[in-house]
């Protein structure tokens, strides 16, 4: 798996940073503010509701006031995402909720707990799954690598949420495929990342502040701020960051390059990517089933040798190889990675059966030969 990984972050860096084949989101698009040192201390309480000590937690009163600035204009802002976890309660917690109540085209972050149980805030405000599915690098690190539309058999995620009330559309599930806005997609998808940390802390593409630097801004300031904008408040710099295929990023971050990605139809199914699979299928399964290929006949001529390992290692790397290159031209055209080893060990496993079965007819035809030339010796004699 970190080979795979490591082919992806080629593909993906060689593409997009190397020969800038990317399209990046308008600049005046997102509004990116940080409230990781926006901190205020709460009761602690332990299951019995007895108070155990004190809790950080994100300053109500900030988000309040910036709430109740946007509901002066409710319909100046495209969209907001609150990806911020309200799990401890707090004295401030009613006015922050009675703002949320008045606030338009709005979402808060909520995500799965113990048992992959939803974990909801303590304030009733409008939800969306926030959750990031990890693949285990090594016993101490992960990485976000694919995302997911739907968790579990109806969970929406935030950012398909975000488009569907922002496009006025849902999500149509089908068997192997979902339907939105006319086009067909995957509902798991590996992530590309049009918005890299890079683009806010250095390049400064994308207009990032720090919450406390918008909270002093006079009202028509920060309504020029937010106007027509998608806003992402969240934890940019201190706990909420991830492991990806470009380095560490931001969890509120990673939500939005998933919407970009929905948005832009960069996980769409079209025909010519069917057209694609079927020939390169259609080879594959030839080889499949005449046990011969370039490398095969390649190796033959130096490895005159019928033992496994000859064996494993030619089918092994014309596998690899091929899915390799499959793959590359698939992220190259259509934006699509392709998971190489499950498809190597896919085709490796099919050889061996088909060959396992041919061995299996040989030696049931060789029995039937051999009871038929039995039984004439016994006429015979």
């Amino acid at each position: 798996m970190p080979d795979e990984i490591l082919l992806i972050e080629l593909m993906s860096a060689t593409r997009n940073a190397l020969f800038k084949a990317e399209e990046k989101p308008a600049k005046d698009r997102f509004l990116f503010v940080n409230c990781s040192w926006e901190k205020d201390l709460t009761a602690k309480v332990d299951t019995n509701n007895f108070v155990i000590g004190n809790v950080d937690i994100t300053n109500r009163k900030s988000i309040t006031k910036f709430l109740s600035l946007l509901n002066q204009n409710p319909d100046n802002h495209e969209f907001l995402l609150v990806d911020i976890r309200f799990y401890d309660k707090s004295e401030d917690d009613s006015l922050m909720e009675a703002e949320f109540q008045k606030a338009k085209n709005t979402i808060v972050s909520y995500h799965k707990g113990a048992n992959n149980a939803p974990k909801y805030p303590v304030v009733d405000v409008p939800l969306g799954l926030s959750d990031l599915q990890v693949q285990e690098l090594n016993h101490e690190e992960t990485i976000t690598l694919k995302y997911h539309l739907m968790q579990g058999d109806s969970l929406k995620t935030t950012p398909l949420l975000i488009a569907e009330q922002i496009y006025g559309d849902t999500l149509e599930r089908g068997y192997f495929f979902s339907k939105f806005r006319g086009n067909y997609m995957l509902n798991g998808y590996i992530l590309d990342y049009p918005i890299r940390p890079y683009d806010l802390f250095v390049a400064n593409n994308y207009t990032y502040i720090q919450m406390h630097e918008l909270l002093s801004m006079p009202p028509f300031l920060v309504e020029d701020f937010t106007k027509d904008r998608i806003i992402v408040l969240g934890d940019f710099e201190d706990r909420d960051i991830h492991k990806t295929i470009y380095g560490f990023m931001p969890g509120p971050l990673i939500l939005t390059n998933a919407f970009i990605t929905l948005e832009k139809g960069y996980n769409k199914i079209t025909i010519g990517f069917f057209i694609f699979l079927f020939i390169c299928f259609t080879f594959i399964s030839h080889k499949a089933l005449t046990f011969k290929d370039p490398i095969t006949v390649f190796m033959q001529k130096f490895f005159e040798s019928d033992h496994f390992l000859v064996e494993l290692l030619q089918d092994s790397l014309f596998y690899l190889i091929y899915f390799a290159v499959m793959s590359v031209i698939s992220y190259t055209l259509f934006n699509i990675h392709l998971t190489i080893l499950i498809l190597s060990f896919y085709m490796y496993a099919l050889e061996q059966g088909l060959l396992f079965y041919k061995e299996w007819i040989e030696e049931k035809d060789a029995e039937a030969e051999k009871k038929v030339d039995s039984e004439e010796l016994q006429e015979d004699e």
